[in-house]
């Protein structure tokens, strides 16, 4: 079974992704390929070694084009580079519900558009180097929702060969944090000939067992945890000795933030990203780590 650490914005860098014992899978956070292409800005993908977990580089884009060029170059970084010779896929995200990516017609915009979601897969996929993987919504708003827009897209995603998975996040893209997920769609979204993800309110083995207790489960690869990691980084532990009979001791919270402190040693993330680790992980306070000062006269991030 597939335990997927959720990628979360300006937390998810190296440091805080190699935390997790039993998380068979973890990802960058969003990378828009009109950025990391025209900017150069490659150093921001950290995938560093990570014993036993595969690790996702996450994309946003709409261009056909660009997941070409962005293949091209990941694979031309991975021999420059081959300390970060450790992506084992690239997923296409439809699901982040920024307004930037929005108003470009990316993320969830998408969903609504299945042929162009397929056409930018099957560009990713002229490769055999890399796994491909897409993270959907049930919709952009309620009204997409409505429509049966997350049943078209399924349908075909059917037809895209090689896909590793469709990872589903819960809710339509216009919904708040605060709103409860909507799993009564899963019995029939587990019916589609693809290995799903589910994301969105799990935090346990037994969540998952509840809420996958009608669905089609020879559909449902694994599922992906999100907030709870914040809080837990042995979130994972028991769903992996159960599920994929792999045990792991868990960490206390001093342990957990020394681990992070020395990782920030080897493979030093943006400031921002320890900012944002501090202020929601109560393991995290009072961290202590270095950032080289700003050079004079540079802005700082």
């Amino acid at each position: 079974m597939e335990l997927h650490l959720a990628s979360m914005e300006n937390i998810t860098c190296w440091s805080f992704r190699k935390l997790f014992s039993g998380a068979t899978d973890s990802y960058t956070g969003v990378l828009s390929l009109n950025y990391i292409l025209h900017k150069r800005t490659w150093k921001e993908v950290d995938i560093f070694p990570i014993g036993g977990q595969r690790q996702w580089i996450q994309i946003a884009t709409g261009k056909e084009e660009e997941c070409k060029k962005f293949i091209e170059r990941l694979q031309r970084e991975q021999i420059e580079n081959p300390e970060k010779y450790n992506v084992y896929g690239v997923q296409l995200n439809c699901s982040c519900p920024s307004y930037n990516l929005i108003k470009l017609g990316h993320g969830p915009a998408l969903i609504s558009r299945p042929q162009k979601i397929a056409s930018l897969l099957r560009e990713l996929l002229k490769q055999n180097k890399f796994k491909v993987g897409v993270k959907v919504r049930l919709g952009l708003t309620q009204d997409e929702l409505k429509q049966g827009k997350i049943f078209q897209l399924l349908s075909e995603l059917e037809k895209v060969k090689g896909l590793a998975h469709v990872t589903v996040h819960f809710k339509h893209a216009k919904e708040p944090s605060y709103t409860p997920y909507d799993y009564s769609l899963l019995k029939r979204i587990s019916n589609y000939n693809l290995p799903i993800i589910i994301n969105g309110g799990i935090n346990s083995y037994n969540d998952f067992l509840r809420i996958t207790k009608d669905a089609n489960k020879k559909n449902i690869a694994g599922f992906m945890i999100a907030r709870e990691a914040l809080k837990n980084p042995n979130c994972f532990i028991e769903s992996s000795r159960i599920l994929n009979n792999k045990d792991f001791l868990a960490k206390s919270d001093e342990q957990i933030k020394k681990e992070f402190e020395d990782n920030c040693k080897l493979h030093l993330p943006k400031e921002t990203y320890a900012k944002t680790i501090s202020k929601y992980c109560s393991w995290a306070k009072n961290l202590q780590i270095e950032f080289p000062k700003p050079e004079r006269n540079q802005p700082l991030n």
